[in-house]
């Protein structure tokens, strides 16, 4: 599933596609962050047609400017449904967040 549009040349942030997951199921923006954030408490929340599952946090390297960082991470699995060529298609989408 592509969430890049137009010309973006830069990379894509986890929110970046949350957003693009937002619009397509007609969501006002920042709505499945919301969700996310309200997963870690309870595990799994929904909404109608979107269901999002918290799976529990990894620690990460990211380079900086000559430097390693240590980073937390917690991990969602996004479910949801979209019309695909007049068919109904299941997606699953997971999603890295900084904690």
């Amino acid at each position: 599933m592509g969430y890049r549009s137009g010309g973006r040349r830069e990379h894509l942030t986890s929110n970046d596609a949350l957003e693009s997951i937002d619009r397509k199921l007609g969501f006002p923006r920042g709505t499945l962050y919301d969700l996310c954030l309200a997963s870690i408490k309870s595990k799994t929340k929904t909404k109608p047609g979107v269901k999002v599952t918290y799976r529990g946090e990894i620690d990460r390297q990211i380079r900086m400017t000559r430097r390693f960082v240590q980073v937390r991470k917690a991990i969602f699995l996004i479910e949801f449904k979209i019309t695909k060529a007049g068919k109904l298609v299941d997606r699953v989408v997971q999603v890295h967040l900084e904690v």
